[in-house]
């Protein structure tokens, strides 16, 4: 066993995670980075929109991405550059909720990939009041970055693996999340299809956990929400709020800061240098930008919907699928087949429809792909395609040649 793996970072035009603008990657092996990839990507029509508050902390524009390929072009040298490695980020869940989402705005399949966190490790193994990216790198004392720039935040990403392995006496990544208890997730496994097959239809029961069990303070004007909105919030996400930093408050969000200017060296306020005092003293408290807080709630509320096993045992797969795809005209346009097959005979949802897989509703801003379905999102689109798959093959229907579709 080696230390080979690829660290990933993504850069968004705006909130939505199918609106990737900017990947880097390099490749590790042996403990070395040996290879890098960078590209500039032009978002789907639909989510093309570059919202003031990610140029801020990127710096890319639409104008950057304006001769740039589509998702539909990078994606192919991506996953060619990432192989059978596991993939490695700092938050991955974030940049795997993008490439994943990025993928679902094409139709293309999801791919099965081992994601591992920098954050998570980082967390596990340092003391530290807060685990962004530029905070772990100078404890570890590796070299400045330019934090958001992709393939910088990468290449620090892979340094952080190595570091914390080095730390660790890991000699794989395998034996640092085993050494460090963090185990590595999976993009998708045939397993999802059993576990998404028993998914309750009731859209209430899908709430988030992302601050379970978190005390929660706030300090600073918060630019995405008011702050009695955060913290009903936090409460629907399993966690409680103070006012003020105690002893017992476990993570304190910043609206003061973004991702770019929170970093080691800023001038703080009271309310973070008490913080950091208490950090200090031994305080498991962590530190975090209101950015960071939003993408929290998310992937809380993803991981929660993963692990629902209770509830309808409805037929998953419409038996509009089924019929559309007998009486659809195949020809030699595949995708035209295809997605005839798949629209919801109702036309697009235009908000609040219940999804057809889950029952959660279909959000008014989702993707036409999504929309046109009547699924909520790119995993439910997933399980759909796939079910589809499964029903065309028992019902004997001869599903036309897509050249180059990756039907695993």
């Amino acid at each position: 066993m080696s230390l080979d793996f690829v660290a990933f970072d993504f850069e968004t035009a705006n909130r939505s995670p199918s609106s990737a603008c900017a990947v880097g990657a390099v490749r590790v092996r042996d403990g070395v980075i040996v290879d890098e990839f960078h590209a500039l990507i032009k978002p789907p029509e639909e989510h093309a929109d570059f919202e003031p508050a990610n140029v801020r902390v990127h710096g890319i524009q639409a104008r950057d991405v304006a001769d740039a390929s589509p998702w539909s072009h990078v994606y192919p040298e991506l996953r060619a550059f990432i192989g059978d490695d596991p993939v490695v980020g700092h938050n991955a869940a974030f940049d795997t909720s993008v490439l994943l989402n990025s993928c679902g705005a094409y139709d293309i399949d999801l791919p099965s990939l081992t994601v591992v966190c920098t954050l998570q490790l980082s967390r596990a193994a340092l003391h530290l009041p807060s685990y962004s990216l530029p905070w772990v790198a100078e404890h570890l004392e590796l070299p400045l970055f330019d934090h958001h720039d992709p393939l910088a935040d990468a290449r620090t990403s892979a340094l952080v693996l190595l570091a914390l392995a080095t730390q660790a006496s890991a000699f794989s990544v395998e034996e640092l999340t085993g050494a460090l208890a963090v185990p590595s997730a999976s993009t998708w496994t045939e397993r999802d299809d059993a576990l998404f097959a028993s998914l309750t239809a009731e859209a209430d029961a899908i709430v988030g956990t992302g601050f379970a069990g978190e005390i929660v303070c706030f300090t600073g004007a918060l630019k995405h929400m008011v702050r009695n909105r955060a913290r009903e919030l936090v409460v629907e996400q399993g966690g409680s709020w103070q006012d003020g930093v105690t002893r017992a408050t476990t993570i304190l969000v910043t609206g003061d800061f973004d991702d770019r200017t929170f970093r080691p060296g800023a001038a703080f306020t009271s309310k973070l240098a008490k913080a950091f005092l208490q950090v200090e003293k031994g305080q498991a408290l962590e530190i975090i930008t209101e950015d960071a807080f939003v993408t929290r709630m998310s992937i809380g509320e993803e991981e929660l919907r993963a692990k629902i096993s209770a509830g309808g045992a409805r037929t998953k797969v419409p038996e509009w699928v089924i019929t559309q795809a007998l009486t659809g005209e195949s020809g030699d346009d595949f995708w035209a087949w295809y997605r005839a097959a798949l629209a919801h005979p109702i036309g697009p949802a235009k908000g609040n429809e219940p999804c057809v897989w889950c029952g959660a509703l279909v959000p008014a801003k989702a993707h036409w792909i999504h929309r046109e379905r009547h699924v909520c999102g790119v995993h439910c689109n997933e399980r759909l395609k796939r079910g589809a798959r499964r029903a065309w093959d028992r019902e004997g229907i001869s599903v036309p040649v897509a050249p180059s579709v990756d039907w695993s």
